[in-house]
């Protein structure tokens, strides 16, 4: 989506990565982000995603603050729905709404069985003349963003282990259709947003399959390039949520770390505020 904020939209696709696990279990999982550029403060994010065993839901609140809200206010909001099928995300629904300077631009996407069924844009700008298209077969076996952020660990050895990161995560956003590729690092121990103990440490590299202009700086450039992401367990799953995610650019270093990590589906609401 070309959002009429280019701040703004920057901060939206790196507040939602980190933004969309929940729990396969019953319950409730939530999550507030700070993002940061250069060590400045671009954006803050929360997340709230529910699940009855077998359903999710995920809403993700994103706003521009700081240094970059003197030249481009804004907030964004995204949602998803969908089923977990073992260790992976069926979505069924992704919306997503960027609000700035009195504009709203808003995705929808209607998903059925990994494959994509239907998509509107408002307002539908046509893709750039020099944009690789997206085929038919593009839109087959995906997931939107927001579902793309849920990690679930595969098999019966450590959650935090290799099994949470190996993957190859086919993503449509409405306009481009890419791959995030994920690799195991180490397993740390980290103290982030509350939590302490163990976590996956993934390595993740950015492959654009079509919807961009193959001349793009930027996206030549990301290809080069790899993010870190750092994975934290769920209490009593096999999820996981991300917890901070290290973006190298050409221009600097993007950080969205959790300031805050509610991680156990099964605290009543009263509870889990008195604990937050």
């Amino acid at each position: 989506m070309r959002s009429s904020s280019p701040v703004l939209a920057a901060t939206l696709a790196l507040a939602a990565w980190p933004a969309a696990a929940q729990s396969p279990g019953n319950g409730q999982v939530s999550a507030d982000y700070s993002v940061t550029f250069l060590g400045l403060s671009i954006g803050r994010s929360t997340m709230v995603s529910t699940s009855d065993g077998r359903n999710y839901s995920t809403t993700l609140e994103v706003r521009v603050t700081g240094v970059a809200a003197i030249f481009s206010g804004g907030s964004g909001t995204a949602t998803a729905t969908g089923q977990i099928r073992g260790t992976t995300p069926v979505p069924s629904s992704f919306t997503v709404a960027i609000r700035s300077g009195g504009k709203v631009e808003t995705t929808r996407i209607a998903m059925a069985g990994g494959n994509v069924t239907g998509v509107e844009r408002d307002p539908d700008k046509p893709p750039h003349p020099r944009a690789t298209p997206v085929l038919p077969e593009h839109l087959r076996g995906v997931i939107d963003p927001l579902s793309a952020g849920i990690f679930v660990a595969g098999g019966s050895g450590p959650v935090t282990g290799a099994a949470a990161c190996e993957r190859r995560t086919p993503i449509y956003g409405g306009r481009e259709r890419f791959d995030l590729i994920y690799s195991f690092v180490e397993t740390r121990q980290v103290e982030i947003g509350g939590y302490k103990g163990e976590a996956a440490v993934c390595r993740v590299r950015f492959e654009p399959i079509a919807g961009y202009r193959p001349d793009r700086n930027d996206i030549q450039s990301a290809r080069q390039r790899s993010a870190e992401v750092v994975l934290v367990p769920v209490r009593g799953t096999r999820t996981l949520l991300p917890a901070k995610i290290t973006l190298s650019t050409g221009y600097g270093t993007g950080i969205a770390q959790a300031t805050r990590l509610a991680l156990d589906p099964g605290l009543p609401t009263a509870r889990r505020a008195a604990a937050d």
